[in-house]
């Protein structure tokens, strides 16, 4: 067995590669320059830290966030290999003692961010060790093209310059269209790189969309029969995470809230608390969960859409990291879109931006919008619009989204799609898309009467229509490009000069609209088992066992390991010892496990 499958096994746990990651490795060890474009939970990061482990020298890995270094550097630590993080998070003495043991050579890895390069103090620690490869992680951070730049990304190339001999360059992602990967290559310089762009397909996902009203009673009805299970729910804003982690608290809901406004000791305390498996449902903004390390996240919930495509495939795809199924949730509604459009539409805040350059990258994030909310809108396979979006071959129907699995009609819309348009003629254009469905439903809210919508001839013309189905309608027509949003002050619909047709033409309108569903979705897409209360002991097992070793839970045993543990009910010690195999530290517990499991089968059979 060579140097890097005996660091696999013996280090990571893992008895072979996945796909790509020995042709990456090996490059970087014949050192080459490598671009490695692979979907979270594919296993990037083990590339570089087995070849940093193995390289002559130090490798610097470049990171975005202190959250990912600090779970990444712990996972490293916990399997007994030489690795350290320099950040703003630490104290004073904590950097002075990680710098002297940088400087004794003890560490083969250490994670910084960015900024950090330039610094002179760091100018002068870089100078004394020999640096064998930098490693740039979340490297769509550096594209102007993608959807989360980052200048201080721009400084990586001047640092590579100022050191005395070139090293190999290696840049990863989860997220790069073409034209990122591209500029990734240009922008850090790479020589000939090794190429790599796996599959963006995560078969295990179960992607769905809902379009509500009331997206907290939403949320409440998804997670309930999840308590017991890991997930991240994601807010637009920092106030949203703190009212919604409140909410769902006192709806019996385990949950904390996690933004960059927090205070980052607790900030730290929330992270260890999630991981660690004591708060199940982590509240965040997306400031959270870039490389965490917590591989059973068994649901991640949008609560507001994303800017972006990209930014959602990323965030969505930190469910289900180990390969047992995940449901990525999307709860939204029309005032989402304004949000982001009104977000776009300020200048960004950096005055090293010439007009120009500020009107082309707000075109760009307008265009990317635009696709978000086509996937938002979509009737079609939802898997089939992200693989195609990053330019990947799909099938027109997968089956396992929560479109292909809705059975649903071609209906006929055009009435009421005349009564929505006509209403939006007779307000005079000065209703967004909330305050229209009001006036259509007949409510009787006082800012309806103080307009004086209710003497209108379309007022309360579709009271015997639920709410629900007029703002599917509602959206149905500004995906279609009957009805135009406009912000001017506030948003409201406008028509476009199309809608004529439907008004005074005879256009028809038709929509798909959801007749059922099959009731096994959620057993499913939860991965629940077909025997809970084993289930819930082993679970309950696993996290005293994380706590008296000061591991996370799924250190002792995968989600996966368990179900097969439910599942084949072994009842000798050898036989969960050949369930477990090498995951975690469920073979060397065997005994105990096997008690959890004879003590359920005492009682059920």
């Amino acid at each position: 067995m060579d140097l890097k499958h005996r660091l696999l096994r013996e280090s990571f746990g893992y008895a072979s590669f996945r796909p790509g990651q020995q042709k990456l490795i090996d490059a970087m060890l014949g050192g080459r320059d490598v671009l490695g474009v692979m979907p979270t939970g594919a296993g990037k990061s083990i590339c570089y830290q087995i070849a940093g482990m193995l390289l002559p020298g130090v490798t610097l890995v470049v990171s975005p966030l202190i959250s990912l270094m600090q779970d990444q550097v712990a996972a490293l630590c916990r399997a007994g290999l030489p690795a350290c993080l320099l950040n703003s998070a630490q104290t004073a003495e904590e950097r002075r003692r990680a710098v002297q043991q940088v400087v004794r050579g003890r560490y083969k890895l250490i994670y910084v961010a960015p900024e950090r390069l330039i610094q002179p103090d760091f100018a002068q620690l870089i100078g004394r060790l020999p640096i064998g490869m930098i490693a740039v992680d979340e490297a769509h951070c550096i594209s102007q093209w993608g959807h989360d730049f980052r200048p201080s990304y721009r400084k990586i190339p001047q640092f590579i310059r100022s050191l005395p001999a070139r090293p190999v360059v290696s840049a990863f992602t989860a997220t790069a269209t073409a034209q990122v990967r591209e500029d990734i290559v240009q922008a850090l310089g790479l020589r000939a790189p090794e190429r790599l762009v796996t599959s963006f397909d995560r078969p295990n996902l179960y992607y769905e969309v809902r379009r509500t009203y009331d997206r907290e009673a939403q949320l409440v009805r998804f997670l309930a029969p999840r308590a017991d299970t890991s997930g991240i729910v994601y807010c637009l804003t920092r106030k949203k995470t703190e009212e919604m982690a409140r909410y769902l608290c006192d709806n019996g809901i385990r949950a904390a809230a996690y933004h960059a406004g927090m205070e980052p000791m607790a900030r730290r305390a929330v992270q260890r608390d999630f991981v660690g498996g004591s708060v199940p449902v982590l509240v965040a903004t997306n400031a959270f969960g870039m490389g965490i390390d917590k591989p059973d996240v068994r649901f991640v919930v949008h609560f507001g859409m994303p800017r972006d495509l990209e930014s959602y495939y990323q965030e969505a795809g930190r469910a289900g990291r180990d390969g047992a199924p995940a449901h990525c949730l999307l709860l939204f509604e029309e005032a989402d879109i304004g949000l982001h459009e009104y977000l776009i539409g300020k200048d960004p805040d950096n005055p090293a931006l010439t007009d120009e350059e500020v009107a082309w990258l707000k075109k760009r994030r307008f265009a990317r919008l635009e696709q978000m909310k086509r996937y938002a809108f979509t009737d079609q396979c939802l898997r089939r619009h992200i693989l195609r979006y990053f330019g990947q071959d799909a099938p027109d129907f997968c089956g396992q989204c929560g479109n292909c699995e809705a059975s649903s009609v071609q209906k006929d819309v055009t009435v009421e799609a005349q009564k929505i348009l006509s209403c939006v003629y007779r307000t005079e254009e000065q209703c967004g898309a909330d305050l229209l469905c009001r006036v259509l439903h007949g409510s009787e809210e006082a800012d309806i009467y103080s307009a004086g919508y209710h003497t209108l001839s379309t007022y309360g013309i579709m009271r015997d229509t639920p709410p629900e189905e007029i703002r599917a309608i509602v959206s149905h027509l500004i995906s279609l490009g009957y009805l135009v949003r406009q912000e001017n002050p506030h948003i409201r619909l406008r028509l476009s000069a199309e809608a004529k047709q439907v008004l005074f033409r005879g256009a028809r309108v038709t929509m798909r609209v959801r007749v059922s569903q099959r009731d096994a979705r959620l057993a499913r897409a939860v991965g629940q088992s077909e025997r809970p209360e084993l289930s819930r002991a082993l679970r309950k097992y696993r996290q005293k066992s994380a706590a008296r070793h000061g591991v996370p839970p799924h250190a002792v045993f995968s989600d996966r390991t368990l179900e097969r543990l439910v599942r084949e009910l072994p009842q000798t010690e050898d036989a969960v010892r050949a369930v477990a195999g090498a995951d975690g530290r469920a073979s060397r517990e065997a005994k105990a496990i096997l008690r959890v499991i004879q003590k359920y089968c005492s009682v059920y059979f």
